[in-house]
């Protein structure tokens, strides 16, 4: 039994995941390791390895999983920032899904893009701080 072409590849996108996990705790070690967060941290350095890592793991599943399941994309309708009081907040509005399994990817794939655009918000503020701080 065949399943409809609108359907994402549920075990590639567990994949995908993974490796994206994999990929971002590599970073996060190697650059760690690079700006001696292990031996001797600070916020910046720490922050900057969590931005580093972070934009990684989001970066490689959004994007991979835009090109290669883009079923997930149609079920995005819009965003909109939302003021309220002090706070601000991306809502995505998304359209239903067809499954439970379907609803928690598209939600997966709308927390790891507001992650990238997240994660690369601290980091242009720090390396604007790095080099002109």
């Amino acid at each position: 039994m065949e399943k409809p072409s609108s359907t994402p590849d549920f075990a590639w996108l567990r994949r995908l995941r993974l490796f994206a996990i994999l990929a971002g705790i590599g970073v996060l070690a190697l650059s760690g390791w690079m700006m001696n967060v292990f031996r001797a941290p600070e916020v910046a350095t720490v922050a900057l390895a969590f931005a580093f890592a972070s934009i990684t793991f989001s970066a490689l599943f959004y994007f991979a999983a835009l090109l290669t399941e883009g079923s997930l994309q149609k079920h995005i309708l819009r965003d909109e920032t939302v003021i309220k009081g002090d706070n601000v907040e991306m809502v995505t509005h998304t359209r239903p899904a067809e499954d439970a399994e379907t609803r928690r990817w598209v939600g997966t794939y709308v927390f790891t893009r507001n992650l990238f655009g997240m994660s690369v918000i601290p980091l242009l503020i720090l390396g604007y701080f790095y080099f002109f701080g």
